[in-house]
């Protein structure tokens, strides 16, 4: 098998098996065995995709670090997201500075949008498993 259809069987199977986890999320109730179950399954499968994807060492000197500039974003957005749910959690009440889990849960409401966000969370971790 030349390696462009390889490339293609794998994301189609990659693209089966995030469906049909997200359809199972999209299904389950929170805070239920099937919830967990889903969302264990779903971190084993970026697990094993970083474990899959992982890159030998090369021998001889090692390389040089990364710079740290990398991370600035992530970091950025970690501090970002910290403020806004302490900001949120202190001003005052949900109606009027909803925290991210409040917005989470105001959304979820509808099964697709929690299939397309499961679905999302899972493509991410993906694309940073690559990395």
């Amino acid at each position: 098998m030349h390696d462009r259809a390889r490339r293609v069987v794998a994301l189609g199977a990659g693209g089966a098996l995030v469906g049909g986890l997200a359809a199972w999320a999209a299904l389950s109730d929170p805070f239920t065995a099937a919830a967990d179950a889903v969302t264990a399954l779903g971190i084993a499968v970026i697990w094993l995709e970083a474990a899959f994807r992982r890159r030998p060492v090369p021998a001889g000197p090692a390389p040089a670090a990364e710079p740290p500039l990398r991370w600035w974003p992530w970091l950025v957005l970690a501090v970002a997201l910290v403020a806004w749910e302490l900001l949120s959690f202190f001003l005052g009440p949900r109606v009027q500075h909803p925290t991210l889990s409040s917005l989470y849960d105001s959304v979820t409401t509808w099964r697709a949008a929690k299939g397309v966000l499961f679905a999302g969370w899972l493509s991410l971790g993906a694309a940073l498993a690559r990395r």
